[in-house]
């Protein structure tokens, strides 16, 4: 984005975007009316199917006719849009050059995404439609201090722009997903006991050097349930029809317990920013009595369970019960229509068996402590589901601005691209 921009807006962070003070008239000027015309007919060529030609941008914005089609051009020479190939016309002949029609351009800019755990950082580049463009996962000692795990972020960002042959100018917003407590600005990291010294680092200006745009981070199970919303079975067109409703919790079973909350259909974030951390919850049945939280279940015992040994099978299942009797409350305080698990304790499709089982158990013990107990179900998206967070919670700073002031975005041609 320009340097020139205001502060970046993280919609999905529950910021809003600001409007006049109250009692004081708006006036529009004559840049301002041109920026609003222009994200109108930019909407409706995203929204468009098929790829809407001059006069259908004509009469959906109602704007006049030469007016249109500067603004078409200029949306045309920023590379937001470009001219669509006429569609086939098989035995028909038309007189004269066939109408223009156009279409987004989801390669003008990018964002980034990044996942950051104890022993892995994860960065993805995707386009504006959210699809990926590269991915970079890395493994990384669990001692790193804050700066050295910094370094590893920036180091697979690189090797991302690098791969997709993209410039660092044309990624217009980045998010960072990691453990532990995050400030209610999503500007640093106020606490993350296992990763060392990473709340000492700035890691938003960090990436703010690197790449030169908004930088936000945020909770990974946060993230987790956004993505979850946008692309799992938290969303519309997900597995369970009543998550339409926008009610979740998602439950991040990692090296340290976290959940995400969505309410209303927007992230609950709480005064502080620390909404959901249920690690901090003392769970019974003979689980740790000098901390909080559950200790993740060994992988010896996942991968017996999943071969159906007895013993393994009970031990998955008594986890299950646990995690049920201490997200009872939660539960019954938020009324939520969906609890989704996602973990990265089953990465092999052979362990799914044992990760079934532990929601069986789970949700049948809940249905027993609740008022109207809410479907379980596995995270459809595994082990992305904080990446795909990511790049939504990064796409949403860039929507505010392809909404409202379109042309105002820096994008260079895109010679370096390989497409």
């Amino acid at each position: 984005m320009t340097t020139s921009e205001p502060e970046a807006l993280w919609p999905l962070s529950g910021a809003t975007e600001p409007g006049p003070p109250s009692g004081v008239p708006s006036v529009v000027g004559v840049a301002d009316l041109r920026a609003t015309n222009a994200a109108a007919v930019l909407a409706v060529v995203r929204s468009a199917d098929p790829h809407p030609r001059l006069s259908e941008l004509v009469a959906a914005t109602s704007l006049s006719r030469p007016t249109v089609e500067a603004i078409a051009e200029e949306l045309v020479d920023r590379g937001l849009i470009e001219v669509a190939a006429a569609p086939s016309a098989r035995g028909q002949r038309s007189p004269g050059r066939p109408a223009r029609r156009f279409r987004f351009q989801p390669h003008a800019g990018f964002v980034v995404g990044v996942d950051v755990r104890p022993r892995s950082v994860t960065a993805c580049l995707a386009d504006l439609d959210g699809e990926p463009v590269a991915v970079e996962r890395r493994g990384v000692r669990a001692d790193l201090t804050g700066p050295a795990r910094a370094r590893a972020v920036t180091s697979a960002i690189r090797a991302t722009l690098d791969r997709a042959d993209v410039d660092v100018s044309r990624v217009w917003a980045a998010t960072l997903g990691t453990p532990g407590l995050v400030d209610r600005g999503n500007s640093r990291v106020r606490q993350a006991d296992n990763l060392g010294t990473w709340s000492e680092v700035d890691v938003t200006g960090v990436l703010r050097e690197l790449l030169g745009c908004p930088v936000a981070v945020e909770n990974d199970a946060n993230l987790a349930a956004l993505g979850e919303q946008w692309r799992g079975v938290g969303g519309t067109g997900g597995a369970v029809p009543d998550a339409a409703t926008g009610e979740m919790v998602f439950v991040l079973l990692g090296e340290r317990l976290g959940s995400g909350v969505i309410t209303g259909g927007r992230l609950l974030r709480g005064h502080h920013g620390a909404a959901g951390e249920i690690g901090f919850i003392r769970f019974s049945g003979g689980g740790p009595a000098d901390r909080p939280g559950l200790d993740p279940l060994p992988a010896g015992t996942i991968r017996d369970a999943a071969a159906a040994d007895p013993d393994a099978v009970a031990a998955v299942e008594a986890y299950g019960r646990r995690l049920a009797e201490g997200l009872a409350p939660v539960l019954l305080a938020l009324d939520p229509a969906l609890v989704v698990l996602g973990t990265g304790l089953f990465p092999d499709p052979a362990l799914l068996p044992a990760a079934n089982t532990l929601l069986t158990a789970a949700q049948h013990h809940a249905d027993g402590l609740l008022v109207d107990p809410p479907r379980w179900h596995l995270s459809a998206l595994g082990d992305d589901a904080v990446l795909t967070g990511a790049v939504r919670f990064a796409l949403s700073s860039v929507e505010v601005v392809l909404r409202t002031r379109p042309t105002s975005l820096d994008s260079p041609a895109p010679a370096r691209e390989k497409r």
